[in-house]
C-alpha cells in the first residue's frame, strides 16, 4: 500500500503546552495559543476525537471509525496539560490520553534536565485519579523514561511491566496502552510489552493508522512549536512530517529495513 493511500486515523503526540517553551527543548512544546488554534481548527473542519478502544476496533475491522476521527495524546504527564490543554479540549468536546511516567508522578522531567532547560512539574497521583475518565485518560509511559533500546531485558521488563502495575494500583483499573519513551523500540521490547499484558503500544513510526495496522505499532506524529498552519495540516492529513515522509520514501526505495525490525538486546 502507498504511504499516502486510503483513509486512516492520525494519532497526534504533544508534550508540554505552555507559554514558556524553554530554550534547547522548545521544539517539543506548543504554546496555549497554538494548541487552541489547532484544536479549534480541527473541530471547525469536522474532526472529532477517538480514544484507543475505538481505534483498536477500527484497526481490527470490528467497528470502523467514520471519517475525520483523530486521537490526541500528551506524553510525560505535565501539569500544564491540565491548565492549558484541558479547557480547550473540553470546549471542543474532545478527549485525550496522557501517557504518564509512573515513578516520576508528582516530580519533574528529570530525564530532560541534562539539556539545561528549567524542570517542568508533572501531575501527581491524586490529580491523575481525579482527572482520569473525564477529558483525560491515563496510560503508562514507563517508570522513569529511559531509552529502552539501550537497556538490558531485565531493566526493560521493570520499566514496562512495572509501570503497568504501578498505574493499575494507583488508578484502580486496568491499563492497556504503552507509550515507548522517545518513541523508539525494537522487536525484543515489543515482545516484553505483549507479555506484560498490554493490548497496544504507540511508537515513533509516522503515518496514518488503518485497518490491519498492528496495534503494537501504532503510528504517531509529533506536533512541535514549528507546526504552523501548513505543516500542521499536512501532519493531520498524512500522519507524516514532510521530512519524515521523505526519509520513509527513501528507505523503502532503497529496500532498507526499518530500525524497529532489529531483534534488539545484543
Amino acid at each position: 500500500m502507498s504511504l499516502l493511500s486510503g483513509r486512516g486515523v492520525p494519532v497526534l503526540m504533544y508534550h508540554w503546552v505552555n507559554p514558556d517553551l524553554g530554550d534547547r527543548l522548545r521544539l517539543y512544546g506548543v504554546t496555549p495559543r497554538a494548541f487552541a488554534r489547532q484544536v479549534r481548527g480541527l473541530r471547525g473542519a469536522g474532526y472529532r476525537s477517538a480514544d484507543f478502544a475505538e481505534l483498536a476496533r477500527h484497526l481490527s475491522g470490528e467497528a470502523p471509525l467514520p471519517p475525520k476521527r483523530i486521537v490526541i495524546t500528551l506524553d510525560d504527564g505535565y501539569r500544564d496539560n491540565v491548565e492549558y490543554a484541558g479547557p480547550v479540549l473540553e470546549e471542543a468536546g474532545f478527549t485525550a490520553t496522557i501517557f504518564l511516567v509512573t515513578d516520576r508522578a508528582g516530580g519533574v522531567n528529570e530525564w530532560d534536565l541534562k539539556h539545561g532547560d528549567p524542570a517542568r512539574p508533572l501531575l501527581d497521583w491524586t490529580e491523575a485519579r481525579k482527572l482520569d475518565g473525564g477529558v483525560f485518560r491515563f496510560e503508562p509511559h514507563s517508570r522513569t523514561h529511559p531509552e529502552l533500546t539501550r537497556v538490558d531485558p531485565a531493566r526493560a521488563r521493570e520499566e514496562i511491566a512495572g509501570a503497568k502495575k504501578k498505574m493499575e494500583d494507583e488508578l484502580g483499573r486496568p491499563v492497556s496502552v504503552f507509550s515507548y519513551p522517545h518513541g523508539e523500540f525494537h522487536l525484543g521490547l515489543e515482545t516484553i510489552v505483549r507479555e506484560a499484558g498490554y493490548r497496544a503500544a504507540v511508537t515513533d513510526l509516522q503515518g496514518l493508522n488503518r485497518r490491519g495496522t498492528d496495534p503494537f505499532r501504532i503510528h504517531r506524529t509529533m506536533i512541535t512549536s514549528r507546526d504552523f498552519l501548513a505543516p500542521y495540516a499536512f501532519k493531520v492529513l498524512t500522519g507524516f512530517g514532510v521530512m519524515g515522509l521523505g526519509r520513509e520514501m527513501a528507505r523503502r526505495a532503497l529496500g532498507r529495513p526499518a530500525a524497529w525490525e532489529q531483534a534488539g538486546f545484543a
